[in-house]
């Protein structure tokens, strides 16, 4: 009888030595990007033995790409809080600085990282695209809880792929030079484009 509680108690020091190794190599990622993340790095902030960070993460581009779904976490997180402390009344133009104020948050910058790093690192490119492949059902869920009532549209597809497509380039062109006025400007004629085209297929789908 005491073998499988021994087995147990195993296992979940072996949990808790992965999920310390995973934050940690979250948070090099935000405070030493990609390039100061490396697994000596992540070993010795985690203050783990060699052995153990390759048990888990046998190599670089693992380990990088098992952080996509903490980031992705965070990132989830980050649109709550923006949700939170949303102004207008407008829920489309609400959902959109949502998504907005998380794109400015040290996560989401992260995870833009490892896509650029990824274009000339085929490793990490593959490992990438599996795990991006597995965040995204979250990510749907975020949408949906952002944009629920729009998902009857024709277009709500295609919209929400615009729609992250432009959080990304606004992310991208913000961490070069941040402004409050441009953004709500364009956070608010995004939101009206979204709404005309949804509801031009709203309609073509009613009828």
């Amino acid at each position: 009888m005491p073998r499988p509680a021994k087995t147990g108690a195993l296992d979940t020091a072996a949990e808790t030595t992965r999920s310390r190794i995973l934050n940690t190599a979250v948070d090099c990622l935000i405070d030493l990007g990609v390039a100061g993340t490396t697994t000596l790095a992540v070993q010795h902030r985690a203050e783990v033995s060699r052995g153990a960070l390759l048990h888990h993460f046998p190599t670089h581009a693992s380990l990088l790409a098992a952080s996509v779904a903490e980031l992705v976490s965070r990132n989830e997180k980050a649109v709550s809080q923006g949700r939170a402390g949303a102004g207008p009344a407008d829920t489309l133009v609400a959902a959109v600085e949502a998504l907005a104020f998380a794109a400015r948050q040290p996560a989401y910058l992260a995870e833009l990282e490892l896509w650029a790093v990824a274009r000339t690192d085929a490793a990490l490119k593959q490992a990438l695209t599996t795990a991006e492949r597995g965040a995204r059902r979250d990510l749907e869920r975020v949408y949906v809880q952002l944009f629920g009532e729009w998902t009857d549209s024709e277009a709500y597809d295609d919209v929400i792929a615009l729609t992250l497509h432009f959080i990304r380039g606004l992310a991208i062109s913000e961490n070069l030079r941040s402004s409050a006025g441009p953004r709500e400007r364009l956070v608010a004629m995004w939101a009206d484009a979204m709404r005309t085209l949804l509801e031009t297929k709203k309609k073509k789908r009613q009828k």
